[in-house]
């Protein structure tokens, strides 16, 4: 049984074949994290998250319909323990969308929102909208590319602080403060500062370790352990025309 979302006036572009090789050279993947108050205790980076609530499969499937890039679910797979991503190898594959609803956590993956570093915001849109439509949580957003350069980029807007960029290739520009963000997240700045504190993700200069900095940020919402307890529900979706541009832009760029 299928879902849809209004596809609105970007439904109906055309669209790289389904069988359609990924180049074997390039990879990437995409996460947005969406977490609503009541706010859990910060989680530093060798924490692990407590029992979080069980997973929701019909709020995950809203929240599959929310975004910009889906405009119908075509298939459900799952519950299943959550997984790293794996990147996708054809054009198929990037039709893959997870997401995991654990009570005021949101996270989902899709691959659709990958940015290429250079003219790509699909990404930075849907972090925009998400942020439009929660003011009062703290929304996350990251995608990490390989196409022959490495490209990061995540954005951060958490209530009580200026919304963060950290983005580039062999060198990270930021915009914003990350101490600043982490303390509205709750985080001491005496503890940031103390030699055996989570400060080690983040100095004067910068971010020095970004999978710590996102530990501490999503409340483990990214991080992902042998013996994973938690679920996460896959969708196969159908795209709008915005998420087949996007896709047709960062995956097939020369097609």
């Amino acid at each position: 049984m299928s879902s849809a979302a209004s596809p609105g006036p970007h439904a109906g572009s055309s669209h790289v074949p389904p069988g359609t090789p990924v180049d074997p050279r390039h990879s990437g993947h995409a996460h947005l994290v969406v977490l609503h108050p009541p706010f859990a205790a910060p989680l530093l980076p060798d924490e692990r998250p407590t029992a979080a609530p069980a997973h929701d499969p019909e709020a995950a499937r809203a929240a599959a319909l929310s975004l910009s890039t889906v405009a119908a679910v075509r298939d459900e797979r799952g519950p299943s323990r959550l997984d790293h991503p794996s990147s996708p190898a054809s054009r198929a594959e990037l039709d893959v969308v997870s997401v995991a609803a654990w009570g005021s956590t949101l996270k989902i993956t899709d691959p659709a929102l990958v940015e290429d570093g250079m003219l790509s915001s699909t990404l930075e849109d849907e972090f925009r909208s998400q942020r439009r439509r929660h003011p009062d949580a703290r929304v996350v957003a990251v995608c990490e590319r390989d196409f022959g350069a490495a490209y990061l980029k995540i954005l951060a807007a958490v209530p009580g602080a200026p919304d963060l960029t950290i983005e580039g290739f062999d060198e990270l520009e930021t915009t914003g403060d990350p101490r600043a963000t982490l303390a509205a997240a709750g985080f001491g700045l005496d503890d940031l500062d103390a030699e055996d504190g989570p400060g080690h993700a983040v100095d004067a200069d910068g971010i020095m370790d970004h999978d710590a900095f996102l530990h501490m940020l999503t409340g483990g919402a990214l991080s992902v352990y042998a013996d994973e307890e938690r679920d996460e529900s896959t969708f196969v979706v159908e795209r709008t025309e915005d998420g087949e541009h996007g896709i047709r832009e960062v995956w097939f760029p020369q097609d």
